[in-house]
């Protein structure tokens, strides 16, 4: 990934990022998750906020430089092997890729992606590990419309980014 600023959206302003305070079972693991979207971090932190019961979020801004050392998984697109990892992630199957990655990127999986994933668990599809099952879920994804997320998961990753600013989103 090339350097560029990155937006992490809350109900807290994040100018030092700690990851013992990372939410487990989440798209790409454990970790910070940011976003290129100014307007998908916004969007986010509206959502974290008013499920707080707060009136006003935040984006937090990060300046991301580049480091050529890091382990990074990267997916192109919103596959069968997206949607594994995602399952794994969240506790939905058995983790197979015991990798330790600094970094994921790929598409962000939002609560109507989690409405899909729990049909899909619960076989609404068919048989959840069968390719079929998997290949309409993706479908119905309609991955062409879905934003994007870095996760950040290791101490070294999160040294490639720099606090810029944060300001504040009104809730309504």
């Amino acid at each position: 990934m090339t350097d560029c600023l990155l937006y992490h959206g809350s109900d807290v302003s994040v100018s030092e990022i700690d990851l013992s305070k990372s939410v487990p079972k989440k798209d790409f693991g454990t970790g910070f998750y940011t976003t290129k979207s100014k307007v998908q971090a916004e969007n986010f932190a509206k959502i974290k906020s008013a499920r707080s019961k707060k009136a006003i979020g935040f984006v937090s801004v990060f300046e991301f430089t580049n480091n050529t050392n890091l382990n990074v998984k990267k997916f192109e697109t919103a596959d069968i092997a997206w949607l594994n990892f995602i399952l794994e992630n969240r506790g939905f199957a058995t983790k197979k890729d015991k990798t330790e990655y600094d970094m994921v990127i790929g598409s962000v999986a939002d609560d109507a992606v989690g409405l899909v994933l729990n049909q899909l668990v619960i076989g609404t599809y068919g048989d959840p590990k069968s390719e079929e099952a998997k290949e309409t879920a993706i479908r119905l994804l309609d991955t062409e419309k879905l934003h994007s997320q870095v996760l950040f998961g290791t101490p070294e990753s999160i040294k490639c980014l720099k606090f810029k600013e944060v300001y504040r989103v009104k809730i309504n």
